[in-house]
């Protein structure tokens, strides 16, 4: 997993928690001296070990930290690499290019970025079908990033994970209805 995910939660864990918190799931879970650097590689199962402790810190379920984490990111990575955004003229077209632009950007900055494969099909207006592929399984982060792109754009999202691999499936599908927040 890239640094700029630890990053992340660690911006998370600091603004929610403090930096003492932050400094003692570090000491529980990472190597002596630990420090994320955006572009480095680290193993996921210090993510994992970071993610299930913040779960029980915050007495929350793993899926709910996952979300919550996912939706702050959106933000996280927004601010530190706004042209990517920059590109879309609004939630669809950014949902629609995930795999062909986003991912496409994120293997230009960081080497080697074991990214999911996601494809994306409009069903009808207001209703994307994602299919989410990943050997980590973090579809529920995933979900997380779509309610902060949501976010983002002023819509009003209602995701519907139909199928998913932590149930067996070979890849998620996950029902996107969307559309736009009354000004």
């Amino acid at each position: 997993m890239k640094g700029v995910i630890f990053r992340g939660l660690e911006s998370l864990v600091i603004e929610k928690c403090g930096m003492a918190a932050w400094e003692a799931l570090l000491e529980k879970n990472a190597p002596d001296d630990r420090v994320y650097i955006s572009a480095q590689s680290y193993p996921d199962e210090e993510l994992v070990g970071l993610a299930q402790d913040v779960a029980v810190a915050l007495q929350l379920p793993m899926a709910e930290v996952l979300k919550a984490f996912g939706e702050y990111l959106f933000g996280y990575l927004l601010q530190r690499h706004p042209t990517i955004v920059e590109q879309f003229d609004g939630f669809i077209s950014l949902i629609m290019g995930i795999d062909s632009v986003i991912h496409v950007e994120v293997a230009k900055l960081y080497q080697e970025p074991n990214l999911p494969r996601i494809r994306c099909e409009v069903i009808e207006d207001g209703f994307i079908l994602m299919h989410y592929y990943s050997s980590r399984k973090l579809c529920l982060c995933a979900e997380g990033l779509i309610y902060g792109a949501a976010a983002h754009y002023n819509m009003t999202v209602t995701l519907d994970h139909v199928e998913c691999m932590h149930k067996g499936a070979d890849e998620c599908a996950i029902e996107v209805r969307f559309e736009q927040v009354a000004a």
